[in-house]
């Protein structure tokens, strides 16, 4: 199972990777984190993700520029910005940010393979042939099953999807994002203040439960070892 983090925020980065790292930990696991390259706005930041790469997780490109748009870095430039500022971390992967202009298929597909990196991951599957090699899609514990759903009926969802996707292709991502661990995922607006005072619908728990439970079933992997296996 591909452990999958994607983080689009400094606050994310700065306050909910350690979170993460945390949990992980306590369980012997490693994960991939794909960082957008803009949330790294000092040495300080570049210094914590090198760190965690020196520790064994793994750093992958989480693209912005997802249609090759002009008015933006562009693809291959945002990918060499990461190289630098994490400069002898080594980039293996590239999945693309939702926020910015989001997955647009086959266009996205062709971009994302042009950077020659070993693998990607998106929605679906490219219709045509390409280079890297690419991912099933991730299952999003967070914004999809928890926002939906709530905690526990989230979790319940999740897991039998998860059971499912493990028993139909032996190989399974999930998704969670580093800011709901600080953050609440549910509610919106002005609501996310209380609903994060109370602790309700953050990640913390959730994703401690999915890690004690799904230990001794099934062997959570960085991207990279998937792909080297």
């Amino acid at each position: 199972m591909g452990l999958r983090h994607d983080i689009d925020t400094v606050y994310g980065l700065r306050h909910g990777m350690p979170k993460i790292i945390a949990i992980e930990r306590k369980y012997d696991v490693k994960s991939t984190f794909f960082v957008r390259v803009e949330v790294i706005r000092s040495e300080i930041d570049g210094r914590m993700l090198k760190e965690i790469a020196e520790q064994n997780w793994e750093i992958g490109l989480h693209l912005i520029n997802t249609v090759g748009d002009s008015s933006l870095l562009s693809p291959k430039g945002e990918l060499e910005l990461l190289k630098r500022k994490l400069a002898g971390v080594g980039i293996y992967g590239v999945t693309p940010c939702g926020s910015t202009i989001g997955f647009k298929g086959d266009v996205t597909w062709i971009i994302m393979d042009s950077l020659g990196l070993d693998y990607m991951e998106g929605h679906g599957m490219p219709s045509f042939k390409v280079n890297s090699f690419v991912f099933p899609t991730h299952l999003s514990l967070d914004i999809h099953y928890v926002r939906n759903f709530g905690e526990k009926e989230g979790y319940r969802k999740f897991k039998a999807d998860l059971l499912l996707r493990l028993e139909e292709n032996e190989l399974a991502t999930v998704l969670v994002h580093p800011e709901w661990f600080v953050r609440t995922v549910q509610g919106h607006g002005l609501m996310k203040i209380p609903l994060t005072l109370l602790r309700k619908g953050l990640m913390n728990k959730v994703y401690d439960r999915f890690l004690c439970e799904f230990k001794a079933k099934t062997k959570f992997k960085r991207y990279f070892d998937i792909l080297s296996r």
